[in-house]
């Protein structure tokens, strides 16, 4: 609204007389197409929430996402809302898959998790989500076991299903290939990627700079919780510490509590907290890794992929 008001101020003062005679129809007009979209936007969403959640929804997510298992029941809610939402709002196209319900859903569950605690949260820095059958290179040919999934400055996110049914299916590995790419773009300020998550004040960012120089070297030598794809690129480190701190909760927090606390008050979620709720005990150190080609922005699955169990 302001800015609309803004540039009819400009228009009238370039424009002379005329303009200055011009300048409320040049408010107006922008005005009342903002004011649109904003109506639009409110009748969609009260339409999706006037939807009762279908209980195959709450069966899938329970059997596939560990993170809304352990959300306390008020969160659930909130995240079903969520939900919702994203899958009223946002774009999710299949390239040669079909985009099913239920890849929809994993999809929209990636998105929710970064974002439960930020109830303002809209998504608008992400314009589509295109799933793909396979991995794909970087020339976007399928099957090539290079890439499980990309990130773009200008709001597009693609997505192997295969890769993003695996992500889900082992919850406890540190590697979510949905939960990354959707972590780059909360990265995205002013149409570029800095590796510090948006938002951090001056000491808050001087702090997450520190932690990650601390970090590299043990990533380097195999001694971290954190993977280290993450290790050589500022932008992949923030992407592979939003991964672990879902994915691998109470060892993030043990081995890395000032990175873990940092995570904490940045996404107003307590995974590990959760965890410590519902019983979970930290498990001996995972398995090694393999190595991952390092790609920038683009995530290599670990190992194939198990069956899914969902049509894709």
């Amino acid at each position: 609204m302001l800015a609309a008001a803004i540039l009819g101020l400009i228009g009238g003062i370039l424009l002379g007389p005329w303009g200055m005679a011009a300048g409320p129809v040049l408010v107006a007009a922008p005005t009342a197409f903002l004011w649109r979209q904003a109506v639009a936007r409110w009748r969609l969403r009260r339409s999706a929430l006037a939807v009762p959640v279908p209980d195959a929804w709450r069966r899938l997510l329970l059997d596939w996402s560990d993170h809304y298992a352990r959300l306390p029941e008020p969160l659930r809610a909130r995240f079903e809302d969520d939900l919702r939402i994203f899958l009223a709002e946002r774009q999710i196209t299949g390239v040669g898959v079909e985009a099913t319900d239920e890849v929809r859903l994993l999809v929209a569950a990636s998105a929710v998790t970064l974002t439960l605690g930020w109830p303002d949260a809209e998504w608008d820095q992400l314009t589509e989500v295109l799933l793909y059958p396979d991995d794909f290179d970087r020339d976007y040919e399928f099957g090539r076991d290079e890439l499980a999934g990309e990130a773009h400055t200008w709001g597009t996110v693609i997505l192997s299903v295969p890769t993003l049914c695996e992500s889900f299916r082992d919850p406890d590995d540190g590697y979510h290939v949905g939960f990354h790419e959707f972590a780059h773009l909360l990265d995205l300020e002013h149409a570029r990627f800095d590796g510090i998550p948006a938002g951090f004040d001056e000491a808050q960012a001087n702090r997450w700079v520190e932690i990650r120089e601390q970090e590299i070297p043990r990533m380097l030598r195999d001694d971290s919780v954190l993977d280290d794809y993450g290790a050589h690129d500022p932008v992949e480190f923030f992407a592979v510490s939003v991964e672990a701190f879902f994915e691998t909760a109470l060892a993030l927090r043990r081995a890395c509590p000032e990175l873990y606390e940092l995570l904490v008050a940045y996404f107003r979620q307590d995974p590990a907290g959760w965890d410590d709720a519902r019983g979970l005990l930290l498990d001996p150190p995972a398995r090694p890794r393999p190595p991952r080609r390092r790609l920038r922005r683009g995530r290599r699955r670990p190992h194939p992929p198990a069956s899914s169990g969902i049509s894709a």
